[in-house]
């Protein structure tokens, strides 16, 4: 497949050379506010109005616009916000581990400045592995959580997570030329293609000859190596608010199809037995991103769940 792709490479469009995009121009579903935590600069979105807060937390490598079918249709009955990773979107890029500890204390740290005491905190990926951390480091942010396609839950042996962490090195990410990128997008990432997968392919290859995507490649390194690090594992067994544990059928990433193998459902039960006060759900032909393969029946999972 991945063949096939770069094959037909000639006929996608070329984006490398309409030059570089800088972070502060990347989409986002509402207009781009910045705040500061700390010596951080964050970057994030607040539908505002009086219904409960929603906070939505990114994966790896990506930013607030990939939420773009739930911010507006869940700011309709709820007060909606998301924000970009410190090394990732229009933030700040700080030399900082980036694991998924120190995401959770500035996601906590971010949630009190801009007002919001306690919500019910939803992550894609590796933002699902935050959002437990959050959860386990500061349950009195965490009202609930919300679980799409989360990692966590999969461990490595000692020779599997040295070897990632060795291949990702801090310039791994800058030498993905155009085609991989795509490639990625379109066997890996998403199940469906549209419009919004377009965009942020053009995104992505263009940011990439920003000078400052240096700071997001340091980032995409750490993170994977704290991921790998920080498993939560059996200390899911502690996450004590009600939790919704979202996977699409058909995600080609997790588990790792290289070192881990099996099936995502075998995943998805895991965290499911681990977290004691949880539901799961499990979307048909949806893959890794199945808050955008499926936006309907994520939406009315998660409308179902939050109150």
């Amino acid at each position: 497949m991945i063949q096939a792709l770069l094959l037909l490479a000639g006929c996608f469009p070329r984006y490398a050379q309409l030059g570089p995009l800088e972070p502060e121009d990347l989409w986002a579903p509402l207009p781009v506010q910045h705040t500061q935590v700390g010596e951080l600069d964050i970057a994030f979105i607040d539908s505002g109005g009086e219904g409960t807060p929603i906070v939505f937390v990114h994966g790896l490598s990506s930013s607030m616009g990939f939420w773009e079918y739930q911010i507006e249709e869940l700011a309709k009955t709820h007060r909606v916000l998301a924000l970009d990773l410190p090394g990732y979107g229009a933030s700040g890029r700080p030399d900082a581990p980036c694991t998924p500890p120190w995401y959770a204390d500035v996601v906590a740290d971010w949630m009190f400045a801009v007002g919001v005491e306690r919500a019910t905190l939803v992550g894609h990926s590796m933002g699902g592995q935050i959002v437990m951390e959050v959860a386990l480091r500061h349950p009195e942010r965490a009202e609930r959580l919300v679980l799409s396609a989360s990692a966590g839950f999969e461990t490595f042996s000692a020779g599997t997570a040295r070897f990632m962490k060795d291949f990702w090195t801090e310039s791994r990410a800058m030498e993905s030329s155009e085609e991989q990128v795509r490639a990625n997008f379109q066997t890996m990432v998403f199940n469906r293609m549209d419009q919004g997968v377009e965009r942020m392919i053009q995104e992505r290859v263009r940011l990439g000859q920003s000078p400052r995507f240096a700071g997001t490649s340091v980032a995409v390194a750490r993170s994977i190596a704290g991921m790998v690090d920080h498993p939560v594992g059996e200390r899911a067994a502690a996450i004590a608010v009600p939790t919704l544990l979202v996977y699409g059928t058909d995600d080609k990433m997790i588990p790792n199809p290289v070192f881990t193998g099996g099936t995502t459902r075998t995943i998805a039960e895991r965290g499911h037995r681990l977290i004691p006060h949880s539901r799961l759900v499990m979307i048909e032909g949806a893959g890794h991103t199945v808050h955008h393969d499926a936006p309907r029946a994520f939406n009315a999972a998660v409308s179902e769940f939050v109150p």
